[in-house]
């Protein structure tokens, strides 16, 4: 992607208007990093659709992010979107002072403030009341997990150095279990966050939804982080790239400044791929062919193990899913589950074969145990590593 010149325009006004020095940086280079990311690309395609004149709501229409997938559709294929106003980029350069918290994050989290103030004009969101609801959601998590979880306990809830605790693994990797053997962490999680907030729409995991709700995850976060609580930044989190706006794992000026204690935890994938089963694997389309036509009989022993797990994985959540559609159960707010293509699940897979590396990762074995005792116990040895 090449410098767009409204989009610099733009983020020079909020790096001088705010005095970010850091920002100034990032955006000053023509082939900076920053000119790739996702955040950047959605903020450009959003301004040259207002530069394009005409009808600019027809215009969003065709905005989309760096997977070529329409920034504001509900469901593009049946031409669902929501747009119900057009963007006013200068009034949200004006915004920023209201959501100062990205300042003193980094360049990227000013950019994706930026983003998400412009998606919340187009759809019409109150950027401050989405926060307000997470809010709630937290206290009466907070309060339910004192009343319901022994690990619990007010008297230590806050302390003067909280840690952000950041889960690497594909689903079914232990990542529940393991938090509930963790005290006083607050779960923060984009998808309960998401199903909070935007249940009426499906959710439908639009980009515009994906960027407010995890905006609202990393506004949370910085709160409760402020406020003296340790945070379960909960999401799949395997790929490396995604990350390093947080962890600098990649590091580079985009992502510098961050000022929280972190640890990373990853969680061992099902099975041990070499590079060549790895590659098999990434071979498989679950976009184009459906799991249940995959012919896994020319497959090697462990991509078909992988398949199996994710078949067994989707089906388990499908099943469930129906059953609290129907009303034959109830959605847990503090849990919430949705039916995840198997597709996305095999791609978090394959991410999670990058084993993170340094002083502040904890790895947690894979390990099959039936007996609910034994694998808490065995969870709670880790999570005692990780809050040492």
């Amino acid at each position: 992607m090449t410098m767009h010149q409204g989009t610099r325009h733009f983020l020079a006004q909020i790096a001088r208007t705010y005095q970010l020095p850091r920002l100034a940086a990032v955006i000053d280079e023509a082939d900076s990093l920053v000119w790739e990311k996702d955040v950047t690309l959605c903020v450009t395609n959003i301004l040259k659709a207002i530069e394009a004149g005409g009808d600019v709501r027809a215009n969003l229409r065709e905005a989309k992010n760096v997977y070529k997938t329409p920034i504001f559709g509900v469901n593009p294929r049946e031409g669902k979107f929501l747009i119900e106003a057009d963007p006013d980029p200068q009034a949200a350069v004006a915004a920023m002072a209201d959501h100062a918290f990205c300042f003193k994050l980094s360049p990227y989290h000013v950019i994706n403030t930026f983003l998400a103030l412009l998606v919340a004009q187009v759809t019409r969101q109150d950027p401050a009341a989405l926060v307000r609801q997470g809010e709630a959601h937290l206290e009466a998590f907070i309060a339910h997990s004192l009343a319901t979880n022994p690990n619990w306990n007010r008297a230590t809830l806050t302390s003067e150095r909280p840690l952000l605790i950041i889960p690497i693994g594909a689903a079914g990797c232990g990542k529940s279990t393991f938090y509930r053997e963790l005290g006083n962490v607050v779960n923060i999680s984009c998808d309960n966050i998401r199903y909070l907030l935007f249940k009426a729409y499906g959710p439908c995991f639009a980009p515009w939804e994906s960027t407010l709700a995890w905006w609202v995850v990393n506004r949370l976060t910085d709160l409760y982080l402020s406020c003296g609580y340790s945070v379960f930044y909960n999401g799949v989190n395997t790929d490396p790239e995604y990350r390093s706006p947080i962890t600098m794992e990649h590091p580079h000026p985009l992502y510098a400044g961050m000022p929280y204690r972190f640890k990373l935890v990853y969680f061992e994938p099902p099975v041990q791929l070499t590079e060549a089963e790895l590659a098999e694997l990434k071979q498989l389309n679950l976009w184009t062919t459906p799991l249940e036509q995959i012919d896994r009989g020319p497959l090697s022993a462990n991509v078909r193990r992988i398949l199996e797990l994710i078949a067994t994985n989707t089906a388990r959540t499908r099943e469930r899913t129906r059953e609290i559609r129907e009303g034959r159960a109830q959605q847990d707010p503090f849990d919430v589950l949705y039916e995840v293509p198997p597709a996305i699940v095999k791609l978090f897979v394959e991410q999670s074969f990058a084993r993170p590396t340094g002083p502040s990762v904890v790895v947690v074995p894979r390990r099959e145990l039936p007996d609910a005792a034994e694998r808490a116990a065995f969870y709670r040895q880790y999570a005692a590593q990780v809050l040492a």
